[in-house]
């Protein structure tokens, strides 16, 4: 259980606000880590960029990216 309350659209930063607005629109959701990590907006935003480096990254193939992902989600007991 977080110690602090979880960020809404409502009571998020304005630059916070638009990654959850756009979290909501790619996914259908806000992420999770941006519900706590938005308390800082600057930390927010480097998580963010990593992932999509992560994502966008040439070492792995796309095919072979998302497997991973599953497997890794697998392990940590989450659906995917």
């Amino acid at each position: 259980m977080p110690r602090l309350p979880e960020l809404t659209p409502q009571t998020a930063p304005a630059p916070v606000r638009e990654m959850m607005q756009a979290q909501t629109e790619i996914f259908g959701f806000v992420l999770n880590p941006t519900k706590l990590l938005g308390y800082c907006p600057e930390i927010a935003a480097a998580q963010s960029a990593l992932g999509l480096a992560l994502d966008r990254g040439e070492h792995i193939e796309a095919r072979l990216r998302y497997l991973v992902y599953a497997k890794v989600a697998s392990l940590n007991g989450c659906p995917f």
